[in-house]
């Protein structure tokens, strides 16, 4: 008689048998992990060896499944399972279910400037730290990217404020990745379940909001979410559909607002600005909805829109004989620079519209502008090469370093407002504005001043040497339908007294500039004072 089992036994999977079994598993694939479980054990030989080996097999295979490769912990599908039953259990404890969203600061810096093999050390570290952090009651899972997420089945608020600053604490730390010491920091986004009122998802939801803003709001800290915080996300969701779809149809308008040559107060040039009204929400101001198209990427788009809408309106001015010298300045975001095409599709905008090179200025944040790789100076070369003239906006808000400056392809500095506001009246301002335009004149740079609202401050400006200011004191932005009425008269004039009265307090902090470097940057505004050469330098 054959002594071969009447049941074959159940051949043993390999380690690479079980990874690939459990990658084709869902994150929330336990029914599936179970039938298996039974099916395994239904079919294994009675021989109590082999059953050992089947339950062995089933353990590895539950282990690779339900937890993450890299770095050992539970997976989403076992964070979400046991989220459900926490908050099930809610109601028979006097604790609440809380959540804590954790997110690496800057890890895709560290992936790029260390390698992948860094990254993957980093978040190994990062796990073995906060799970130090918590107790055996809790869970800590990875998420997802260099995402990991606590889960405190009985907290309340003090003990959520204790665990985010000590996590804040241990991750500030440095790391020793690739040889080196490298200091990292983390952001948290923390929730707290309304008793019976949240669903696992939602929690999570309200955790992950919090974390945006506590991204937005400068990174390496803990933000709790609130109604208040909820409405603010919801807000900014709501600006970024109806932006998009505000852009598809049209529904932004531009408005212009002069620049002034001090010495007769008249209009030599422009800047334009994107609005937006909306059926419903009303006036949405430039500042909340040119932050959402900047995380959106659809400032690439707006600023092509803003960009043609000017240039048209400059070529149709120039048609009719208003303004024919006036120049246009644009507002641009550096994220358009990284397109490759950005040049060649600004040739085209010149092209189609017939305006002179000469007449247009590009206009960038100094931020933006610092933060840039040596692609963005190539690219401002190119734009320079076409003609068209580049500013610096906001500058002295920003750390710029000198060498940094010198090296970009940029003709025009524009000084932010908040040193504006202080003129004829703090020492301060006065001597920061005057070391600007000390500045700009050594560098060979041309100088507006932005947001001028005074008499007193225009009449300081004057004094120091800057012959160009835009601000309130002239004119408000306006549609393009007012600027023909505001370019046939002075819009600002200074008394003599005035510039008489100021002079003694600017003392040796005031610097006038060189007749000829004003002539200099007349040329460059569009002011009728000669022909210049597309593409030379100012």
């Amino acid at each position: 008689m054959d002594d071969k089992p009447m049941t074959e036994p159940v051949p043993i999977p390999s380690s690479e048998e079980l990874a690939h079994a459990a990658r084709r598993l869902g994150v929330r694939r336990s029914d599936s992990l179970l039938a298996m479980s039974d099916a395994l054990l239904h079919q294994s030989n009675a021989d109590e060896s082999s059953q050992q080996q089947t339950l062995a097999a089933i353990a590895e295979l539950v282990h690779a499944a339900t937890h993450d490769q890299l770095t050992g912990l539970p997976t989403r599908g076992v964070l979400l399972n046991r989220l459900e039953q926490a908050l099930e259990a809610e109601a028979a404890v006097a604790a609440q279910v809380a959540v804590l969203f954790i997110d690496v600061d800057n890890f895709k810096l560290v992936n790029d400037s260390l390698g992948h093999d860094a990254g993957d050390e980093l978040l190994r570290e990062m796990s073995r730290r906060i799970t130090a952090c918590v107790g055996a009651a809790d869970t800590v899972s990875r998420f997802g990217g260099d995402e990991l997420v606590v889960l405190l089945p009985q907290a309340d608020q003090g003990l959520v404020s204790e665990l985010g600053a000590l996590v804040l604490a241990t991750m500030a730390a440095p790391i020793r990745m690739a040889g080196r010491e490298v200091a990292t920091s983390v952001s948290i986004g923390a929730a707290l379940a309304a008793p019976g009122a949240q669903t696992a998802e939602q929690l999570l939801r309200d955790a992950d909001t919090a974390l945006y803003a506590a991204k937005s709001r400068g990174r390496n800290r803990m933000e709790r979410f609130n109604e208040e915080l909820h409405a603010r996300v919801a807000r900014r969701m709501r600006v970024e559909t109806e932006l998009r779809l505000a852009l598809r149809e049209g529904g932004l308008y531009v408005h212009y607002q002069p620049q002034v040559k001090l010495a007769t107060g008249r209009v030599v040039g422009l800047e334009a600005l994107a609005r937006w009204h909306h059926a419903e929400l009303g006036q949405v101001p430039p500042a909340e909805f040119i932050p959402v198209a900047e995380e959106s990427r659809l400032i690439d788009e707006l600023g092509w829109q803003v960009l043609r809408t000017a240039c048209r309106q400059l070529a149709a001015w120039s048609a009719a004989g208003i303004g024919p010298a006036l120049s246009m300045t644009v507002n641009i975001s550096p994220r358009q620079l990284d397109n490759p095409d950005f040049a060649a599709e600004l040739q085209r905008v010149l092209d189609e519209t017939g305006i002179r090179p000469d007449a247009l200025c590009l206009e960038l944040t100094e931020s933006g502008l610092m933060s840039r790789t040596t692609e963005l100076v190539d690219m401002l070369e190119r734009v320079r090469r076409i003609g068209v003239y580049v500013a610096i906006d906001d500058f002295g808000t920003e750390q710029s370093a000198l060498s940094r400056l010198r090296e970009l392809p940029v003709e025009v500095l524009k000084i932010d407002r908040s040193f504006i506001d202080g003129l004829g009246a703090e020492a301060g301002d006065t001597a920061i504005v005057s070391s600007i335009l000390s500045l700009a004149y050594a560098m060979g740079k041309h100088v507006i001043a932005e947001g001028v609202e005074t008499a007193e401050q225009a009449a300081a400006l004057s004094e120091m040497g800057c012959p160009v200011a835009q601000g309130f004191l002239f004119a408000r932005p306006v549609d393009a339908t007012e600027i023909p009425r505001l370019l046939g008269r002075p819009l600002w004039q200074a008394p003599v007294s005035w510039a008489q009265r100021l002079r003694p307090k600017l003392g040796s902090h005031a610097r006038r500039a060189h007749p000829a470097f004003i002539d200099e940057f007349l040329f460059h505004i569009g002011a009728p004072m000669g022909e210049k050469k597309t593409g030379s330098a100012p």
